[in-house]
C-alpha cells in the first residue's frame, strides 16, 4: 500500500454553483475544495495574529492549486520532506520562504533544501544537530520543544521534542561548535482548543531562549507551530478568541524575535466537503451500521477520532446513532464514534461531510482497489469581488 501525491489528479474547475447530482446522476465519491474558504481563513489568521508570519504546513493538503492559491495570498510554507519541497519549487516558492520542520531529515533532503535556499531547519536531538552541522552548516536551526498535548485531538510530543536529559547537551554542543541554533519551535497538538497550551509552550520557550543566550547563542525566531483548529462545530474556539490569550504571551517575548507559525488544518480544513453514498445498512448487536462508498483509506481517515465531524444526509426525518464503515475489507475502516443519520437511512442515500479539506486527499490511497474521491476545485473569486 502506498500513498502518493500523484494519486490525486487535478480536476477541472467548476463553478461555485457546483451540484453533486447532475443530469447523469451520482458519479461516485467527490471531494470539493473551495479556495474561497481558504482565502477566508488566511485573512482571519492575519487579522487575529498580525505579528505572526504564517507558514502553511504542506502536509495538510498538498494539491497544487491549493498551494498556488496560498502562495498568491502571500502565505509562506512549512515542509517535512524533499517531496514537499519539489511541490513548492514547481510553483516558484523561494527557499527563504520555506521552513523545514521535520526534526528528522535525510541528508539528501537537507542538501536539496540548502540548494534551494531554505534557511531554517528544525532539530530535536543531538544526532540531528550533527547532521545539520554537516549538511547545512550555514543554516539556522530551531530547537523543537515538547508539549503536553492538552486540549488537542492528536497530541504530538510522544514522537517529537527534545527531552529534559538531552536539552543541555544540545545547547552546549551548539555553543561549543558555534552553530546557528537560533530559534525554538513547538507544536501543541493537532486541532487544539485550549489557548493555555500555547501560553505554556511560549513560557517554556522563553526559558530555553534564556539558556541559549546565556551560552552565547543568539536567538532570532520563535515558531509557535500549528494546531489551530477547524470550526467543525460551535464549541470550537475561533482564531479571534485564541488570539486574545496568545497576544499578551507573544508580546512578552523579546521584541527582536521573529514570530512564525505553521497552520495547516486551520487554513484548509473548512474548504473541503466530501460527497459520498450509502452502499448498504444493517444492524450488529443492536447497533445500526451504514456502509459508505468512501472510508478511512479514501479521504475520511480523521473520522476515526472524536473530531466532531457531522454527516449531512439527503434524507430528512428523525435521526439516530449509527456506526459508519468504509468499503474496504479492513477492520480499521470503521468509525467507532457514533454519528447521527436519519433512522430510515438506506442504500443509495447521498451524504455530505463538511470541513474535510485537511488530511483527506493528502492521506487517500486506492487500497483494496477502491478509488480515491475525484477532486473538484472551486476557483477563488478575485479580491475585488470578495471585498
Amino acid at each position: 500500500m502506498t500513498h502518493t501525491l500523484s494519486a490525486i489528479k487535478p480536476a477541472p474547475y467548476r463553478s461555485a454553483q457546483h451540484i453533486l447530482i447532475n443530469e447523469q446522476g451520482y458519479q461516485g465519491p467527490e471531494l470539493v475544495i473551495d479556495l474561497n474558504a481558504v482565502t477566508t481563513q488566511v485573512t482571519a489568521f492575519q487579522r487575529a495574529l498580525p505579528q505572526v508570519q504564517p507558514h502553511y504546513a504542506v502536509k495538510a493538503n498538498p494539491h497544487s492549486e491549493v498551494l498556488r492559491h496560498l502562495h498568491a495570498l502571500g502565505v509562506r510554507f512549512e515542509i517535512a520532506s524533499e517531496g514537499e519541497l519539489k511541490l513548492l519549487q514547481a510553483i516558484g516558492v523561494k527557499g527563504e520562504h520555506i521552513i523545514f520542520s521535520n526534526p528528522i531529515k535525510t541528508p539528501d533532503s537537507i542538501k536539496a533544501a540548502v540548494a534551494h535556499g531554505v534557511e531554517w531547519f528544525a532539530v530535536d536531538c543531538l544526532e540531528e544537530l550533527k547532521s545539520l552541522e554537516k549538511n547545512a552548516p550555514n543554516g539556522f536551526y530551531e530547537l523543537r520543544l515538547p508539549t503536553d498535548g492538552q486540549g488537542s485531538v492528536w497530541p504530538l510530543s510522544t514522537k517529537f521534542g527534545t527531552t529534559d536529559d538531552t536539552l543541555a547537551p544540545i545547547l552546549e554542543y551548539a555553543a561549543q561548535n558555534r552553530l546557528n541554533l537560533a530559534g525554538v519551535t513547538f507544536h501543541v497538538g493537532s486541532q487544539c482548543t485550549q489557548a493555555s497550551s500555547w501560553v505554556k509552550a511560549i513560557e517554556r520557550a522563553q526559558q530555553v531562549l534564556s539558556q541559549m543566550s546565556a551560552l552565547g547563542l543568539e536567538p532570532r525566531l520563535v515558531n509557535i507551530g500549528g494546531g489551530f483548529p477547524t470550526q467543525v462545530n460551535g464549541d470550537i474556539p475561533t482564531i479571534e478568541v485564541l488570539a486574545q490569550t496568545l497576544t499578551p504571551a507573544l508580546a512578552a517575548l523579546p521584541a527582536e524575535l521573529q514570530l512564525v507559525a505553521e497552520p495547516g488544518r486551520f487554513m484548509v480544513g473548512s474548504s473541503g466537503t466530501l460527497h459520498c453514498q450509502v452502499i448498504n445498512t444493517t444492524q450488529r448487536h443492536g447497533q445500526r451500521w451504514a456502509y459508505l462508498d468512501c472510508g478511512y483509506y479514501n479521504g475520511l481517515i480523521e473520522m476515526s477520532s472524536h473530531f466532531g465531524f457531522q454527516i449531512q444526509s439527503q434524507r430528512q426525518g428523525a435521526i439516530a446513532d449509527w456506526v459508519i464503515a468504509g468499503p474496504t475489507c479492513d477492520s480499521i475502516d470503521t468509525f467507532a464514534p457514533l454519528y447521527q443519520l436519519p433512522i430510515d437511512t438506506c442504500a443509495g442515500d447521498l451524504l455530505s461531510i463538511a470541513n474535510v479539506g485537511a488530511y483527506s486527499n493528502a492521506c487517500a490511497c486506492d487500497f483494496n482497489g477502491f478509488d480515491v474521491p475525484r477532486l473538484t476545485i472551486i476557483e477563488a473569486l478575485s479580491r475585488s469581488k470578495q471585498a
